[in-house]
This record gives C-alpha cells, sequence and structure tokens, in this order.
C-alpha cells in the first residue's frame, strides 16, 4: 500500500512536468524571480520542500502549512547581490486538526521596476497524507523613473528630452495556482512534492511618449512552471536532513540539487548547512550557512534567523523575525 501511494505522487509528478513543458514562457528575465524566500530554508541550501514546518511553507510547500497547532508569522528581509532588496511576510493559522490557511506577501523594487506578490494558500490533511493548493496575484509597474538633466551633465537638453519620450513605462498583472503534497513515510521520513504555477497567465500593458516609435502595447504570457520534489529525514528531535531535486523543464534551464541540514541545541540555538547544486559544467554552485534562536515568552515563541549565501556574483544575508502563538 505504502509502495502504491509512493508510485502515485511520483506518476503525477512526471505527467504534470510533461504537461507543462510546451507553455509560453515569461520572457522577462528576473520578473517576480523565486528566490526561495524564508531564512530558515535559506541556511539549508533551500532543500526545503519535504519539511516545509514554518510560517514560509505557503512559498515552499502549501500542504506544509498543517505542521503546527499554533498560528505562525514570519517576516524575511534579503538584499539580493546588494542589488535588489526584496521583504516578504507570512503566516499559518490552523483551522481545527485537518485544516490550515496561509497568506504570503513579497514585494521589491523601485520607481524603475516595483513589484507584488500576494499568496493565499489552503491545506487539508488525509491521515498521512496532506495536501496543499495555492492561489497568487502578482503585480508589477515600471518606468516610473526620469532621466533629469541635472544628474546627466554630459548629455544635451535635446538628448534627455528624447531619452525620456522613448521610456517604456507601463504594468503588468496576473495569477498562478500552486499545488503542494506531503506524505508521512514513517515518524522519522517526509516526502514532498510541490507544483509551482501550473496555471500562471501575466498580461503586461506598455508605452511610452514617442508617436513615431511605439511601445508594444498590451500583450500575455504565462510565468515558467517549476516542479520540486524533496525528502526530509529527521532521525532526532534535535536533527533533520533535506534534499530537493528541481528537474529541468525547459532547454534554457538545468537539473537542481539541494541539501541542507538544521543541528539545535537546547532547543534554544540552531545551526545549519546547506548547497544548492546546479548540474551543468558552470561554476555557479551555491553554499549557505545559517543560524536560528529561539525563546519562549509565555505562550509566545520568537524566532530569528540568519544565513548567509555564497554565490560566484556576490554574497547575500538574509535576515528574519518571527513569532508562534
Amino acid at each position: 500500500m505504502l509502495i502504491n501511494k509512493i508510485k502515485y505522487c511520483l506518476i503525477i509528478f512526471l505527467v504534470s512536468t510533461v504537461f507543462v513543458s510546451a507553455q509560453d514562457l515569461s520572457g522577462v528575465s528576473g520578473s517576480f524571480v523565486d528566490l526561495g524566500f524564508g531564512t530558515k530554508a535559506a541556511g539549508m541550501g533551500k532543500a526545503f520542500v519535504g519539511q516545509a514546518d514554518d510560517a514560509n511553507s505557503v512559498f515552499w510547500n502549501p500542504s506544509g502549512l498543517l505542521s503546527s497547532k499554533k498560528i505562525k508569522v514570519d517576516f524575511n528581509y534579503l538584499n539580493q547581490l546588494q542589488i535588489v532588496p526584496f521583504s516578504s511576510l507570512a503566516a499559518s493559522i490552523p483551522i481545527g486538526k485537518r485544516n490550515a490557511v496561509g497568506v504570503g506577501f513579497v514585494y521589491s523594487g523601485d520607481a524603475a521596476l516595483k513589484e507584488f506578490s500576494l499568496i493565499a494558500g489552503y491545506a487539508h490533511k488525509f491521515g498521512r497524507l496532506s495536501l496543499g493548493v495555492n492561489f497568487k496575484y502578482r503585480y508589477a509597474s515600471f518606468g516610473n523613473n526620469s532621466f533629469n538633466s541635472g544628474d546627466y551633465i554630459v548629455f544635451d537638453p535635446s538628448e534627455i528630452t528624447a531619452g525620456n519620450q522613448n521610456k517604456i513605462y507601463g504594468t503588468g498583472n496576473g495569477f498562478g495556482l500552486d499545488l503542494g503534497v506531503k506524505y508521512r513515510i514513517s515518524k522519522v521520513l517526509n516526502v514532498g512534492l510541490v507544483l509551482r504555477d501550473i496555471f500562471a497567465p501575466f498580461s503586461w500593458n506598455s508605452q511610452n511618449d514617442n508617436p513615431l516609435k511605439p511601445a508594444r502595447g498590451s500583450y500575455s504570457e504565462s510565468m515558467p512552471f517549476k516542479s520540486v520534489i524533496g525528502i526530509s529525514l529527521r532521525p532526532s528531535d534535535e536533527f533533520i536532513i533535506n534534499s530537493d531535486y528541481q528537474p529541468s523543464i525547459l532547454n534554457d534551464e538545468f537539473n537542481i540539487i539541494r541539501f541542507g541540514a538544521e543541528y539545535t541545541v537546547f532547543r534554544l540555538v540552531s545551526f545549519r548547512v546547506g548547497s544548492e547544486q546546479i548540474i551543468n559544467s558552470l561554476k555557479d554552485e551555491k553554499y549557505s550557512f545559517g543560524l536560528g534562536f529561539a525563546y519562549n515568552i509565555g505562550s509566545i515563541k520568537i524566532l530569528a534567523n540568519y544565513a548567509y549565501v555564497l554565490e560566484q556574483l556576490a554574497n547575500t544575508s538574509r535576515f528574519s523575525i518571527g513569532f508562534n502563538f
């Protein structure tokens, strides 16, 4: 019976991967980039789909919203590559023993390109099996910055005027649908599966102020689909080991394998380490280290987390503060 359930999960995983492989993809690189929000998960190399046990489960695997009987709230901040700041807020709320809801919010950018995503998640438990779904709304605005002649003294005023006329500006918005599964094989072993953006239409509306060379105008596309399967092994209450696999679906992507581990001392301090290995000939692997602190004040647990991610272009620090009620 157990082997059959695992086979069914794998079949769903493979079929859905093939089904979406021919979809249209967003042509805007970096638009709504999936950075894996959640400092705890980042410290473990973003290997978190099988574990997914904090408020940020709404980002990783919505079925993980059922991981606790307490309300969880978590705020994260990161400055990706020391260039683009991102802020995220997540919460999970249990409803009885078999249901939970979650919300997530991500914001980034400035006048040149501003983005935010709003996520609403729901999860239900069937014995050892948990199922979750996310509904997402995305919004972007771009080109609201302007060229000031005082900032570009090497250009003539006419060149500044031409630059402002040809500057593209506009908005975009769309939706997304995620599905997540977690199955508790035993007390120490969980397997998870998440299908992100199974259905994710997105519409852009662009314009400029040059009637001779107008912008493209309105058009639609889809955000790229991603699928991840993860395994989480907890041999003791203090120690956990995770591994995720994200297969290549498109020709311009690579297979990704992630590993992570966490060791907690006296239920107060957690030490984390992880790695994200992109299967190619480039030296673009990532390594991460993390540290977490937990402190109880009455019935409220305060969680503070830090992660440091090493990558080729620039290293990134992440911070978060969370509360369990």
